[in-house]
């Protein structure tokens, strides 16, 4: 998942769609949009909000979510998705992991669980899958938890760890391994995370779609049994499954359906089989919705109306409760970031961004958090 980049996958139709290529600004969102109000009928949660401990936090993250508290009056989550990398050597490793305490005591003074995304990355590139698993990384990672429990952090302050994320997508570095090499990494990984934090919690995050490694026209992704990924994994060394899907649209100029339903573009019965064989109960969600797409670009930019986005995350809790009445804890995190800067050119917030002016956007996201707390759907957010 590389946070800056987010995949195209298969093209789906959708029977009620509504985009408005960007012309003129954020002024035709204006235009174009009704505000309902009344979409939030009451706070999001019965917790107070946390405002004033998180509008002086160091960490933009944290000030951001304590924004949110305040738009919606109260607490909205107490779980926020970060992300790292791997040390390439000891002074590395301790220097990380420093710089980690730092942000895990930030997040127990304000009551935040951190879900730590490990990007199978490093200062000196991606990582390769079959170097990691001979065993090159592992004192480098030991030297680094050891470090973290050196300086005061527990089990519980780390919240959950997720190493080697979307691996059946061709980003990273393992062209020409199979599926069992990321069962090996995983393993790998979490086996020195466990032996220095026992009681730490630990997860897988998969994409809905799989992709060859060697795809790198993004052509041939599959809905596809996650099964070779997960089967050579250590039970004992997992507590929940996470499933990745994001909605899609082509750019202005092209004619292609979107991708909206969730349906298809979560696939929950992956998660289901996935998390079934692993033995686990908890199942998590990665999704969002973005505001626009190809925003640096004006003959292929392209924006969605906030009535479509809380469209699709009122059908994302569709899904995620057709999970949990099927017996699974379920929780989902709200990728919500404006990354119109950056190659990906998206902007996936909700306030505060050029594409998001109209308060519509705003609603949508706190009716969605207002909506998963009464129907006791745990939600986390990655927020910057």
């Amino acid at each position: 998942m590389k946070k800056f980049i987010f995949l195209t996958v298969a093209l789906i139709a959708f029977v009620i769609f509504v985009v408005i290529k960007a012309m003129a600004g954020p002024g035709n969102i204006d235009k174009v949009e009704s505000v309902d109000g009344t979409l939030l009928s009451n706070k999001c949660s019965i917790e107070p909000p946390r405002i004033e401990a998180m509008s002086t936090s160091k960490l933009s993250e944290v000030r951001a979510l304590g924004d949110l508290d305040r738009k919606c009056g109260s607490e909205t989550a107490s779980t926020l998705m970060i992300f790292t990398i791997i040390p390439k050597d000891s002074i590395v490793a301790k220097k990380m992991a420093v710089e980690m305490a730092e942000s895990l005591r930030e997040y127990e003074n304000v009551g935040i669980s951190p879900l730590v995304v490990v990007e199978p990355d490093s200062d000196w590139g991606l990582i390769d899958f079959s170097e990691f698993n001979s065993g090159f990384y592992d004192n480098w990672i030991d030297d680094y938890f050891q470090e973290l429990s050196a300086l005061g952090i527990n089990d519980q302050m780390l919240g959950t760890w997720v190493p080697f994320p979307e691996a059946n997508l061709p980003y990273w570095n393992h062209q020409n391994t199979n599926p069992q090499e990321f069962s090996s990494a995983v393993n790998r990984y979490l086996s020195i995370y466990k032996r220095n934090f026992p009681d730490a919690k630990a997860s897988i995050l998969l994409n809905s779609a799989t992709y060859p490694t060697d795809d790198y026209n993004w052509s041939e992704g599959e809905y596809v049994s996650l099964e070779p990924y997960v089967s050579g994994i250590d039970k004992d060394l997992i507590d929940s499954f996470g499933i990745q899907g994001f909605p899609w649209m082509p750019e202005a100029s092209v004619k292609a359906d979107p991708l909206f339903d969730p349906i298809e573009f979560m696939q929950i019965r992956l998660a289901k089989e996935a998390a079934d064989i692993l033995g686990i109960k908890k199942i998590w969600i990665n999704t969002g919705t973005f505001a626009a797409k190809y925003a640096q670009e004006e003959d292929k930019k392209v924006i969605v109306p906030a009535s479509i986005r809380k469209r699709i995350l009122d059908d994302i809790l569709i899904e995620a409760n057709r999970l949990k009445n099927q017996g699974y804890e379920v929780s989902v995190n709200i990728f919500a970031e404006d990354k119109t800067q950056s190659a990906e050119a998206t902007d996936w917030s909700y306030w505060g961004s050029e594409f998001t002016n109209n308060p519509g956007h705003e609603v949508a996201l706190l009716d969605f958090l207002k909506t998963a707390n009464s129907q006791e759907i745990s939600v986390s957010l990655f927020l910057n």
